[in-house]
């Protein structure tokens, strides 16, 4: 008799002629799959980068959240440090900041991208005081502040395992309320001084708040502007914390939007990096999982955004975790990013999410064991999970195998919650060398982890 393995909700379980009723009716857009006999090589934890959430007090965080996460990138620029920036009189300080967090990254061996905007004092904090570099072509104070940024860098060790982002949301009035034009003039001569003064170190942005678009006047302008000067990032960046129900707002859009637009301006394509994703709602262990499969299946690393405020920016790791007094603990969405990086180890396999793009996906392969993680983007519903080629890891083409499930459970940023419940071992009939059951998504926050052995 075929169970469900999510079945949390349940009295008694369900009976197999309803499970099978339940399947026949099943949505081809809602089914996520597993292809085991598609190796797509060793995991390297894509999703794990943050946004600040690093305390400028070494080592105030234990070490043992920062590995557990497998923590890899970090993205900060001394935002809302007591201290302003450079055209406020507060460099100095704000750049003590960035030091201490530059540390902590080299410290785990993680990439940090350093938020240039954020020194020079635009910040989303600086309200009618902002000033903004190249008004009225004038780079006086700008450069000032450059040749003390690239002598800082040098004096403190800082030229490698670092991108320097110029801008942060100039697409935003709250980060840069100048006009366009004035914003590629600033990227131009930022880059270009920057390239001569230390050279090799690599240029990251436009980190747009929005998405890679052919009708975006702020990527089209870019683009023109970058291919005619010879500007170009090293690594592109750009920020998806927008809509959970926009298309726009996932990488299934905006990779390949990327991707054409380079190729229609014949620009090369490199490393795309996603320096903010998901917005405050998706903060949650379903739509972690989610947002992981994402990142997964386009190679492409990702920092998760931060949604705190004030001294709480940085510090909890980015909202994964919370304290009780000066001791800190994981809230269940940091379970979902230490099952992650310590549990799904062997070589990643293919997977497609469901084509109403709610419902995902990560598989890997280890030791005698298959590990999916599913998660759902805010929705409830009945979903399925397909895991085709069992013949690659040596099974029959029919059987039966036993599945265990391990719940992720949520209780708010501010919920301690312990390690995924093991809801046990079901048993599983399968032909046609596929595996299928459905996925009962009861709530928008709660995910799951299947495994079986081979």
């Amino acid at each position: 008799m075929q169970l469900i393995s999510s079945f949390l909700y349940l009295a008694g379980f369900a009976a197999a002629a309803a499970v099978v009723d339940l399947e026949s009716r099943q949505s081809a857009s809602q089914i996520t799959t597993v292809d085991l006999a598609v190796n797509q090589g060793t995991p390297v934890r894509r999703a794990s980068g943050i946004l600040y959430g690093v305390p400028n007090t070494k080592n105030q965080i234990p070490s043992s959240f920062y590995t557990s996460m497998g923590f890899n990138y970090l993205s900060a620029g001394g935002a809302q440090f007591s201290a302003s920036g450079w055209i406020f009189g507060g460099y100095t300080a704000r750049f003590q900041d960035v030091l201490s967090n530059f540390q902590t990254a080299r410290q785990f061996n993680a990439q940090f991208i350093l938020k240039v905007s954020d020194l020079w004092g635009d910040d989303a904090t600086q309200g009618s005081g902002g000033v903004y570099p190249g008004a009225n072509g004038d780079f006086t104070q700008y450069d000032a502040f450059l040749t003390q940024l690239v002598k800082d860098l040098k004096a403190n060790g800082m030229t490698s395992n670092i991108k320097l982002l110029i801008w942060n949301e100039p697409d935003l009035t709250i980060f840069w309320n100048a006009p366009q034009a004035q914003y590629f003039s600033t990227w131009s001569h930022a880059v270009k001084f920057l390239r001569t003064n230390l050279p090799g170190v690599p240029i990251a942005g436009p980190a747009f708040a929005g998405a890679p678009s052919s009708s975006n006047s702020w990527w089209t302008g870019f683009l023109t502007r970058v291919k005619a000067d010879g500007t170009a990032p090293d690594v592109y960046t750009w920020h998806h914390e927008g809509s959970s129900t926009d298309p726009n707002n996932d990488l299934q859009t905006s990779q390949p939007a990327m991707v054409n637009l380079l190729n229609s301006f014949g620009l090369a394509i490199g490393e795309f990096v996603i320096d903010e994703y998901a917005n405050v709602a998706e903060q949650n262990p379903a739509s972690a999982a989610w947002w992981i499969a994402r990142f997964e299946r386009f190679n492409m690393s990702g920092l998760r955004g931060n949604w705190l405020s004030g001294a709480n920016l940085q510090d909890f790791l980015a909202g994964l975790l919370w304290k009780s007094g000066s001791t800190y603990f994981g809230n269940g969405e940091w379970q979902v990013y230490k099952y992650y990086a310590t549990s799904m180890t062997g070589h990643r396999v293919a997977s497609t999410g469901s084509t109403d793009r709610l419902m995902d996906n990560f598989a890997v392969v280890g030791t005698n064991i298959v590990r999916i993680l599913v998660g759902g983007r805010l929705v409830t519903g009945t979903y399925s999970l397909q895991i085709k080629s069992l013949s690659a890891l040596g099974l029959l083409a029919s059987g039966t195998i036993s599945v265990r499930t391990r719940q992720f459970s949520f209780s708010g940023t501010q919920g301690q919650v312990g390690d995924p419940t093991d809801l046990g071992l079901v048993s599983h009939a399968y032909s046609g060398n596929v595996l299928s059951f459905p996925i009962f998504q009861t709530d928008t926050v709660t995910t799951w982890a299947f495994e079986f052995n081979f």
